[in-house]
């Protein structure tokens, strides 16, 4: 009665596109792959979360929810046991003569439903495939966690190599402020000058509470990712040039079918709801129960004797007024919404992965051309100072330089974060290192 399962038929494109190219040298996903990062601290916190996050918590309850239904489903095909017992004791006066009398009867049925049809194999299959889903679920939670681990990690670095390029430039902004201050002294350069530079100062000063406020935001979104309490400091390292950038190979766009447990959660629930199919079309079939009751009874004044039966009976859906109809057409129904899910999930996972190629490769050029106008804008600064000091500029293009460079300099932490999360989101688009469990099937391509 269960329709063979067949895969549904996605969309699928033969290679990635041009804007989605990798590095000759990138290497294929696999499992532990935040450890190609090169930081012990990210792997331990990691570690961590795998162990304490209470989402994650939750999903493998999820599982024993569904293991404890499926044995609730299976139990159908198997006879059932039940025992009985009573007793009674009875007084009677006749004549002022008391007769009494005591009885007892002890009994146990066997019943067995012949699964003639499949309905009862199907429910279990229903319910085991619903294991399936809610694994695949636990996975996928799983590697969202890992990659949201990990991104806050970087977050919280780049944070912190920004608070000290803020600190830096502050620093340099008060002693030109110093400068110019004697220079004022000297009648060398003018009010506005010393304004313009007590601007400049307090406006560097300003970034740095706000820096602070979102490395504390970002350690405390990472103690509910770890099951901590909020509250104090969880990252160790100091800068993003403590980690290493790896180069990741996608593999096949096809293979991606086989590589992602949201994908594989779908195709679970397909199977499920074939299963579901089955036990409907069943349902219009007769049933057939047997059942077997073996038992002693006696009184008191008479003994015991011994009592057996043997029944069985057959059920036939004549009229129902549309239900098993109603509950068949449901399960084609809901399978094909299951179909069109599938294929939204196949379609949304390409989509993630080349955009997140696209990113990785855009992150890159982006980097190399911040890092290239940060280095022009730190000599332009190193010389518009010179030349203040010795006369040669005036002030205006002494704080023109100064800010380019705090700008570019900070532009540089950012797109070098994009570059770290870029690839974050790449191994998470492919699954993590995540395989489809071979289950025997009659799975199309």
């Amino acid at each position: 009665m269960v329709p063979d399962y067949e895969r549904p038929a996605a969309p699928t494109p033969a290679v990635w596109p041009a804007a989605a190219a990798v590095s000759p040298v990138a290497q294929p996903v696999s499992a532990g792959w935040w450890q190609r990062f090169g930081s012990h601290e990210l792997d331990g916190l990691i570690a961590e979360a795998m162990t304490a996050n209470q989402d994650l918590a939750a999903a493998v309850a999820r599982i024993d929810q569904a293991r404890a239904n499926a044995r609730v489903s299976g139990a159908p095909l198997l006879p059932t046991v039940e025992g009985s017992g009573s007793g009674s004791r009875s007084y009677n006066d006749i004549d002022t003569v008391t007769q009494r009398s005591t009885g007892y009867q002890s009994v146990i049925t066997t019943s067995y439903e012949i699964d003639i049809w499949g309905k009862n194999a199907a429910g279990l299959q229903a319910a085991e495939a619903a294991v399936d889903a809610n694994v695949y679920d636990r996975d996928a939670i799983l590697l969202v966690l890992q990659t949201d681990v990990a991104t806050t990690y970087f977050s919280i670095l780049a944070f912190q190599d920004r608070l000290a390029i803020a600190r830096n430039n502050l620093s340099a902004a008060q002693e030109l402020l110093r400068l110019v201050e004697v220079q004022f002294e000297q009648g060398a350069a003018s009010a506005l000058d010393v304004a313009r530079q007590k601007t400049a100062v307090a406006s560097f000063g300003a970034q740095i509470p706000q820096l602070q406020q979102q490395i504390l935001a970002a350690q405390t979104s990472l103690a509910i990712l770890l099951g901590r309490a909020p509250g104090g400091d969880i990252v160790n390292a100091t800068t993003l040039q403590s980690l290493a950038l790896p180069a990741i190979a996608p593999g096949q766009p096809s293979s991606l079918l086989e590589r992602r447990p949201d994908i594989g959660r779908t195709e679970a629930n397909l199977k499920s709801a074939d299963a579901d199919i089955g036990a409907a079309r069943a349902a219009f079939y007769p049933s057939i129960t047997l059942s077997a009751s073996a038992g002693i009874e006696g009184v008191a004044s008479g003994g015991a004797s011994a009592l057996a039966s043997l029944v069985a009976g057959l059920v036939q859906p004549i009229f129902t007024a549309g239900r098993l109809e109603g509950e068949l057409d449901f399960t084609k129904a809901r399978r094909i919404e299951l179909a069109a899910n599938y294929r939204q999930t196949v379609l949304t996972a390409f989509k993630e992965t080349i955009d997140a190629l696209s990113a990785v490769n855009t992150s890159e050029a982006r980097f190399g051309l911040l890092r290239s106008a940060a280095e022009s804008a730190e000599e332009a600064y190193r010389l518009a100072d010179l030349n203040y000091r010795s006369g040669a500029a005036d002030f205006l293009t002494v704080l023109d330089a100064q800010r380019t460079l705090l700008a570019s300099q900070d532009s540089v932490v950012q797109s070098e974060l994009d570059r770290y999360a870029a690839a974050a989101s790449l191994f998470k688009a492919l699954g993590g290192g995540w395989q489809l469990p071979q289950i025997a099937s009659t799975e199309t391509p």
